[in-house]
């Protein structure tokens, strides 16, 4: 069954369903979703609310929790059947995750067929991010959509975020997309007084594109990198041009390794040579990267000029291009979990968007390097090259 046949014929099933009158309190938010914590009125919320923080492009993470924890089980909640539908009594570990009216993304229902029958059979237990869909009450949204006007009002929501609000709400005057579940995440963060901190970062291309040139010099990562790089350069944006290189992850060489990790570390715990080769090891050794990489390669080898964008291979080869690694660092341990599956349906402009890039960045020679303008990247005979 292909992503988009499934995506046409869900089955509803029985979950938790919020009570209407949950106290929000917004954490952060990314280009798809918001995540608010959660608590009952006369709850003391626990741990204390997260500073308004701004993520990357991926959703906010999750917290860390095996793939076969029922978190509705975990926190007072059993699972129905029937019409009794189950209430969950506890929410001082949880985060709720609501999805935006963005045309070009699924419904959270369509969200968790496609996680639970696609995806999770891919990995082994463990190393999955947990989470748990429910029922979601409207007015729930109607009060988050309030409080989302509420911030740009007053300055604090990210500016290139705002104007975009949440599905669901019922109301003629917001973005009308109906939507009627979100998920459940477990809390993952950090302690920062046990000296914990969270990474985050997507691997994105584990393997070359298979319609990248024969003479490539960069891999398909740091190619569109250099590209966007340049033209927000040109706007008169403040962007990185030196980031990860994903071939790097995967080298098995420990200097390359360790390059790309205190990339990931950033400054200054990325002088901290101790904590990079004890990230490096916990990286290296995790199975995630394997899996990435082998999936990547068997689900997509003709790459997106020449794949058939319907298929359920090649989607869910995109969506694994796209999840993101949450990496959960303390003095004693390091624990290293996917998540922010979001499912690609090629739809909305998508399928178009992807080969229009791809088409550049061989036509523009992103690829082997022969792309025009007077770059920082070549100054002084120095170049980007990637090594598979």
């Amino acid at each position: 069954m292909s992503t988009i046949q499934a995506a046409r014929s869900p089955v509803e099933p029985s979950v938790p369903v919020l009570p209407d009158g949950l106290a929000l309190k917004y954490v952060a938010e990314g280009a798809a979703n918001v995540i608010w914590r959660i608590s009952l009125p006369d709850e003391q919320l626990t741990p204390p609310p997260t500073v308004i923080e701004e993520y990357s492009e991926s959703t906010p993470p999750p917290s860390e929790v095996d793939i076969d924890i029922d978190i509705g089980k975990e926190n007072g909640a059993s699972k129905a059947n029937g019409a009794n539908a189950p209430v969950i009594t506890d929410y001082s570990r949880l985060l709720l995750r609501l999805r935006k009216c963005l045309p070009s993304s699924e419904s959270n229902l369509l969200a968790y067929e496609y996680l639970s029958t696609v995806i999770m059979p891919l990995f082994p237990p463990g190393v999955m991010v947990g989470q748990e869909l429910v029922k979601l009450p409207p007015a729930l949204v109607a009060r988050a959509n309030d409080t989302l006007h509420h911030l740009e009002k007053a300055g604090v929501r990210p500016s290139h975020r705002q104007y975009l609000y949440l599905a669901g709400d019922p109301r003629p005057t917001e973005q009308g997309m109906e939507e009627g579940y979100a998920f459940l995440l477990e809390d993952m963060t950090p302690d920062t007084s046990l000296g914990e901190f969270l990474l985050e970062f997507k691997a994105k291309w584990l393997v070359q594109s298979p319609n990248a040139p024969a003479d490539w010099k960069r891999c398909r990562t740091c190619a569109l990198r250099l590209r966007k790089y340049t033209r927000a350069t040109k706007k008169g944006k403040h962007t990185e041009w030196r980031g990860l290189c994903p071939f790097d992850l995967v080298s098995n060489d420990p200097k390359r390794a360790k390059n790309a990790i205190r990339r990931i570390l950033h400054h200054p715990r990325c002088e901290d040579e101790k904590l990079v080769e004890r990230v490096t090891a916990a990286l290296i050794g995790c199975p995630q990267l394997s899996i990435l990489k082998e999936l990547q390669a068997s689900l997509d080898p003709k790459g997106i000029l020449n794949a058939d964008h319907k298929s359920k291979e090649f989607l869910t080869a995109m969506t694994l291009r796209d999840c993101t690694f949450y990496v959960k660092v303390s003095p004693t341990e390091v624990q290293a979990r996917l998540g922010d599956f979001d499912v690609k349906s090629g739809e909305a402009g998508k399928s178009e968007y992807w080969i229009k890039n791809e088409r550049e960045l061989i036509e523009e020679g992103w690829y082997n390097g022969t792309e025009e303008g007077d770059h920082p990247w070549k100054a002084e005979g120095l170049e980007v090259i990637c090594r598979a």
